[in-house]
């Protein structure tokens, strides 16, 4: 297909698709259990939200495959507590994947199964948590220091600081050097003694921050998303190169984004919405530099399908594609328009959006919490994933938590 009519069909169909689901019964709180989610959950990830707040774990939004893991499959619109409680969360296409320090490092998962993602030995749909099984596929992972959650597979740090994956891995995102997916952990092939802080799950393809600053990557890479200057997937990790001193990574649908020591951010991948963030709409297979950032200081970074944020200062800052408001800066919604420079989320008062510590992008919404541990959402709220009790979508952010 010809670039530019992509450029226009891909949104106008993105932008019918949920029209469709809903006039099929899928609206807020309905049953269905989504035929049609299928075609899109590999690419339009993150329909549903999910966060630890003062001790609990709260679900919302899109739950066609059980990916609130409230044992059921009805969208919510509003929190809903989830039973079990987790140290931290990461939500992922259509399935959720937690962890709990306080158990030992075990790790839990529920939601869509089909590629094997929520690491339970079977490809079978869990809608409430799943302890998420070890290497030998008989007992239960333990001692993991952190988890990702990316379209179709899911990474976790061991405890010897090495990374396990599992599910997809039809494009070699599991880094085990085969196409062959995974409904157990593997490990991912690095190279003896690499000591690895962090992880980040795209759409299908994997980061990993080494302890000496430096990134590696490895699954598709047609856009250039492996940051290593080729268009060529790789089934194990490579380096992205030109960078150093990096402190956070953040993986998006196929572009990627890090934060280096200096407050700096550097993208790389796919670009056609301005998701880089360097003033253009050019894809690179090589590390730029996020535009605008040379007298400010970013603290935090995440990455959405096809857009990014970061924190500066305290305020979220947002670049990328905004047709469902997700940049959060008031502009008016359904605009093709690629945004390739830093724009300020604002709360609905206009006002810049406060005193932000937390930051989460996730398909084509973002969740931030703020240092009273408010939890603020904006963008597309199809299926509910904004939490305000309506399907409305919102391209400024609004407090939904407490």
């Amino acid at each position: 297909m010809h670039r530019l009519t992509r450029q226009i069909l891909r949104p106008f169909l993105l932008a019918l698709l949920p029209l469709f689901l809903v006039a099929c019964g899928g609206g807020d709180d309905s049953d269905t259990d989504y035929a049609t989610y299928e075609l899109i959950s590999s690419t339009v990830f993150g329909e549903h939200s999910v966060v630890i707040d003062r001790g609990e774990t709260k679900a919302w939004g899109a739950n066609g495959y059980g990916q609130l893991g409230l044992g059921d499959k009805l969208n919510k619109s509003t929190p809903k507590v989830v039973a079990k409680t987790f140290s931290s969360v990461s939500i992922g296409g259509a399935h959720t994947v937690a962890l709990n320090t306080d158990a030992g490092g075990t790790v839990w998962a529920w939601g869509h199964n089909a590629s094997g993602q929520l690491g339970v030995g079977t490809l079978v749909t869990k809608i409430s948590p799943a302890q998420v099984l070890a290497l030998d596929g008989v007992n239960f992972l333990d001692g993991v220091k952190a988890v990702a959650a990316g379209g179709k597979h899911t990474l976790a740090i061991a405890a010897d600081d090495t990374v396990l994956a599992w599910g997809s891995n039809v494009t070699g995102q599991l880094g085990d050097a085969t196409l062959v997916s995974k409904s157990v952990p593997v490990k991912v092939l690095l190279a003896e003694g690499v000591t690895i802080t962090a992880v980040a799950a795209g759409g299908d393809f994997s980061l990993a921050l080494k302890s000496d600053g430096t990134v590696l990557s490895w699954g598709n890479n047609s856009k250039g998303q492996l940051g290593n200057n080729t268009f060529v997937a790789s089934y194990s990790p490579v380096p992205v190169l030109g960078l150093s001193g990096i402190t956070a990574i953040a993986a998006g649908g196929s572009h990627a984004l890090a934060l280096k020591d200096d407050g700096t951010i550097y993208a790389w991948g796919y670009n056609e919405f301005g998701q880089l963030g360097d003033g253009t709409i050019t894809s690179s297979k090589q590390a730029v530099k996020v535009d605008k950032l040379d007298t400010l200081v970013a603290t935090a970074i995440s990455a959405g399908l096809d857009h990014s944020v970061a924190i500066i200062g305290g305020e979220v800052s947002a670049w990328g594609y905004n047709y469902y408001g997700q940049l959060g800066n008031g502009a008016a919604l359904q605009s093709y328009s690629p945004v390739a420079s830093l724009k300020t989320v604002l709360k609905q008062d206009g006002l810049p959006l406060p005193n932000i510590v937390e930051i989460i992008a996730t398909g084509h919404h973002c969740i931030a919490r703020d240092n009273l541990d408010n939890v603020w959402t904006w963008g597309r709220n199809t299926h509910g994933q904004l939490g305000d009790g309506t399907s409305m979508s919102r391209s400024k952010a609004k407090q939904i938590l407490p």
